[in-house]
């Protein structure tokens, strides 16, 4: 998984030392970014998982504006989805501060959004968050209308190094530390999917959480 991205980067970056065409140019960089970004997330993943086998994985609480997260959350993800795709962020809560880790919080959203925009080919990813009086909890939830999980292995996904389509980038961590940080800030990780019509990944905070 490390070697790809890396052979991406030192490939393409020789072919932009010798191209001159601008249009070549550009692609080049923008495939040696999106390997850049690749190969980063591999390294955060596999550091992240060292900490929590050593029992060291930090956080540091502060207050954090959950509407503020999202835009910083959106403006990326939107240039990263598919053509055809429809990102959408809505159903915020006019004012809402939380008390927690603001960098872990966008780990576990940007994780999500990134499985998302993975699988999902056609259609729309649906950001948003609410309180739901019932549980008592904030929810943040991520929709999609991808290739959604079969039934029977919906439970494997939070697994480690957990790949259900090998060709995928990625370790197959993402979900698995996101597991471990929801239940460290006192909540959890819901999933709801139709294999062929899409998922909903849904991280829920305590009420204690919110400011």
């Amino acid at each position: 998984e490390i070697r790809t991205p890396l052979n991406a980067i030192v490939g393409f970056s020789g072919l932009l030392a010798v191209t001159e065409k601008m249009e070549d140019k550009e692609e080049y960089i923008n495939i040696i970014n999106s390997n850049n970004d690749l190969l980063l997330q591999l390294i955060n993943d596999i550091l992240d998982l060292a900490k929590i086998e050593a029992g060291t994985l930090e956080f540091v609480d502060s207050d954090v504006d959950v509407n503020q997260l999202f835009s910083d959350i959106e403006q990326s993800s939107r240039l990263k989805a598919q053509d055809g795709v429809q990102v959408c962020f809505v159903e915020k809560i006019p004012n809402c501060i939380l008390r927690t880790d603001r960098n872990r919080v966008s780990q576990v959203i940007t994780n999500f959004i990134n499985n998302a925009i993975k699988f999902t080919t056609s259609g729309y990813i649906e950001v948003g968050y609410y309180f739901c009086t019932k549980g008592d909890c904030l929810h943040i939830y991520v929709e999609d209308t991808g290739i959604g999980i079969p039934e029977e292995k919906q439970k494997q996904v939070f697994d480690r190094f957990c790949k259900l389509d090998e060709f995928a980038q990625g370790t197959g961590l993402g979900l698995a530390i996101c597991q471990v940080i929801a239940q460290r800030f006192g909540g959890e990780i819901q999933l709801k999917s139709e294999y062929g019509k899409g998922s909903r990944f849904t991280l829920t905070l305590p009420k204690e959480r919110i400011g």
